[in-house]
């Protein structure tokens, strides 16, 4: 299985707790739509004490599911409208578990 982890920060101004959820949502919802995605979690409600505001947490089976999921045309399309253009800032790790 692999794991993929992605933290984004927002920009300055953005109302969180609707972004966080109206993102929360639509990768949430796409996940369960996708066989590629075994689990899929999203978290915004962090501590003053992070450095990030968001984080996807996603396992698939491999390396070509995350492909699958990560080039469909609904996460695509998720990432150009709602994430790009409120976040600064993007980590990413995947990794074998």
């Amino acid at each position: 299985m692999l794991r993929h982890i992605v933290m984004w920060k927002f920009n300055e101004g953005i109302n969180i707790p609707r972004l966080g959820e109206e993102i929360k949502t639509s990768l949430l919802d796409l996940c369960e739509r996708m066989s590629e995605v075994e689990h899929a979690d999203v978290v915004y409600n962090i501590l003053p004490t992070s450095t990030h505001d968001i984080i996807l947490i996603l396992d698939v089976k491999d390396k070509a599911a995350l492909d699958r999921y990560s080039l469909s045309r609904e996460h695509v399309a998720i990432v150009d409208s709602l994430i790009k253009p409120n976040t600064n800032s993007r980590v990413a790790i995947d990794y074998f578990v």
